[in-house]
Parts: structure tokens; C-alpha cells; sequence
């Protein structure tokens, strides 16, 4: 009677999401069972137990090696596709490696991210973990027929090679099989939608704003000191002008949405100061001047805020000038706030 393998297949997971799917389908296909991550998710020793009893429950250990060394255990700092192979080994395992060859990896970067391909933060480890995999019996991949073509043919192999224990379930098998075909397909659309959830959750964060709690910015105000001048006199020919202070308070957000529509366009600081005070004018009652020493600790602080960019570049006059104008975030932060929504 045939014995159906359990084969557990370990690798990295995001950039190596199709070749898992056909490494599922071509165990699947010849007949056997398929175990891996699919099934739990790695992130505590809980769960580093859990793959262990998977790995000793199965009759055969593969591992499909990209270019990525994977997410790495806390306690052992090493990955656990990593520690995964060590124990497969330690425990005396069937093994076998499909490596990805260059051209392989390098095609994979055309659809993905070079840094979702190639490892970056753990070169070395990867580098050793791989001359490791690359002193044992290896097939090498050039693409995911590959992959398939070699489950086929070393599980056929270990079935003649090993007395492995393998399940027989009788006349229920082919019905089990179709089972775990259909587990197998929602599972991997249940791993496709959590990914696309991911990458929209990361395009969303894009337009998430967010401030150093530390700094004053929304619902905090700032007295706003300037000055402004008064004519005296009613007599033609014989006017005067008397300096009159005006002062009042201001949220810093409310201020910035007054100011930034100013600032689309890049600004010397000086027209920028004066640009501030005409936003202003409506709110003070008057136009009127900011003074210098109250300038500077508003671009200051806008610019902690990340709200604006304070920078010297040559002027058309041939010198050297400070220029203001808005980030990205100051720039998503004044859409944001001042589009009009449907009612």
C-alpha cells in the first residue's frame, strides 16, 4: 500500500510566497502531504515549539532557500527558517534544499522590491547559514518548475531510500487528499489577502500624520506680539505716525493652516514673515508686523513639527538667502485639514 509522506516545508515566507505554492501543490500533486507555515505563525518560543513537533511529526524536511535569511528568534538571534534546518538535522531527518540560483532571485526583483529579495540587515548570517545548506545534497532552481520537478523526484527517492512511517488512510485517502487540496488552496488565498492588507495598510500610514507628543502644536496656543503704525492727526501735510503694539492668542495649527497655503510656493524667509502677518491680518483685526525674535520661534517650531523646510541656497541676486517652504507633511497635514468633504 502507498504511503503518503508528510513533508514539512520550510523557508522564508513574504518573497518566497509563489514558490511555497508550488512546493504545496507538487506535494500535494505526487500524492502527499504538505506542512509548514501556513498552518501557525512565527514570533514566540511557544510557537518555536510548535514548529519543532511539526518537524518531528513529518517524514521529510525541505527547505527552499531564496536570498532572504527570514525573521530571527529573539533568544538565538538566528532566523527560524534557520533554526528549523538545524533541528530537522539534529533530529536525524530526511532533508533535502532547493536552492534559488542568481538568475532566479535576480528575475523575482522585477515584480518585487530588490530588498524583499536579496538580504540586507543579515548578510553574514545568511551567507554562513547558506554555505551550510550548500555542503549537503542540493538541487538547484532556476525557476518553479524546478522546484516541482524536484519534490517529485526526491520524494520517490526517500519512499525507496528511507522506511519512513508515511500515513495510509485506505479508502478515505483520496477523499483526504482533496481536503487538504481545497485547505490548502484558501489557505493561500487567506496568505494573499493578508498581504495585500498589509501593503494597503502600509500606503496608508503614508498619508498618517503624526507629531512629537513633546512639542505644542495642536490645541496649544502662542501669543502672537507684533506691532503696527497709528497716523496722528487730522491736518493734511501735517500727519504723524505713533508705534502701537497689538497682541493676541493663537493655536499653532489654526496659525499654520492661515500660513501654509503662502508657503506652496518657496518663499525667502523675509517674504515669508511678511506673508505670515497678512494670513494673520483678519485674525488680528489689523495688519500689522510680527517681530524678528517671534519669527524665528515660529519657523523653529514648525519645523521641529516637520511641518516646513528652513534652508540657505544662492539668491538670483548672487548671494546666499534663507528659503522656507513646506514639507510633504506640511503639505498632506493643509489637505487634510482644509479640503472640503461631502456633506
Amino acid at each position: 500500500m502507498k504511503k503518503k509522506l508528510q513533508v514539512f516545508i520550510s523557508s522564508t515566507y513574504i518573497d518566497l510566497f509563489e514558490e511555497r505554492q508550488s512546493a504545496v501543490q507538487a506535494v500535494l500533486d505526487a500524492g502527499h502531504i504538505p506542512a509548514g507555515m501556513e498552518l501557525f505563525k512565527a514570533g514566540n518560543r511557544t510557537q518555536l515549539e510548535t514548529i519543532y513537533k511539526w518537524i518531528n511529526d513529518s517524514d521529510v524536511y525541505m527547505l527552499i532557500l531564496g536570498g532572504r535569511y527570514g525573521s530571527i528568534e529573539e533568544d538565538s538571534q538566528k532566523s527560524y527558517t534557520h533554526l528549523e534546518y538545524e533541528y530537522a538535522i539534529s533530529i536525524g531527518k530526511p532533508i533535502f534544499a532547493v536552492v534559488l540560483n542568481d538568475s532566479f532571485l535576480n528575475a523575482k526583483t522585477e515584480i518585487l522590491d530588490e530588498k524583499r529579495v536579496f538580504e540586507v540587515d543579515n548578510k553574514e548570517k545568511y551567507n554562513d547559514f547558506k554555505s551550510v545548506v550548500m555542503s549537503r545534497i542540493i538541487r538547484i532552481a532556476n525557476d518553479p518548475k524546478d522546484i516541482m520537478l524536484a519534490i517529485h523526484t526526491t520524494l520517490n527517492d526517500f519512499l525507496e531510500e528511507y522506511d519512513l512511517v508515511g500515513w495510509v488512510r485506505g479508502d478515505s485517502t483520496e477523499v483526504s487528499i482533496s481536503l487538504l487540496t481545497q485547505t490548502n488552496d484558501l489557505n493561500l488565498r487567506i496568505q494573499s489577502l493578508e498581504e495585500q492588507n498589509r501593503l494597503l495598510k502600509e500606503e496608508l500610514n503614508k498619508f498618517k500624520i503624526s507629531f512629537d507628543e513633546s512639542l505644542a502644536f495642536e490645541g496649544h496656543e502662542i501669543l502672537i506680539e507684533g506691532s503696527y503704525e497709528e497716523r496722528q492727526g487730522n491736518r493734511p501735510g501735517a500727519y504723524s505716525y505713533k508705534k502701537r503694539a497689538i497682541q493676541k492668542n493663537i493655536s499653532w495649527d489654526y496659525m499654520f493652516l492661515l500660513w501654509s497655503p503662502r508657503l506652496l510656493s518657496t518663499l525667502n524667509s523675509t517674504k515669508a514673515q511678511e506673508e505670515l502677518g497678512r494670513a494673520l491680518k483678519d485674525y488680528m483685526g489689523r495688519y500689522f508686523s510680527i517681530n524678528d525674535n517671534q519669527f524665528n520661534i515660529i519657523k523653529i517650531q514648525y519645523h521641529a513639527l516637520g511641518l516646513i523646510k528652513v534652508y540657505e541656497a544662492r539668491s538670483t541676486s548672487g548671494g546666499t538667502a534663507e528659503f522656507i517652504s513646506l514639507t510633504s507633511k506640511g503639505k498632506n497635514y493643509l489637505v487634510q485639514k482644509s479640503a472640503i468633504k461631502k456633506q
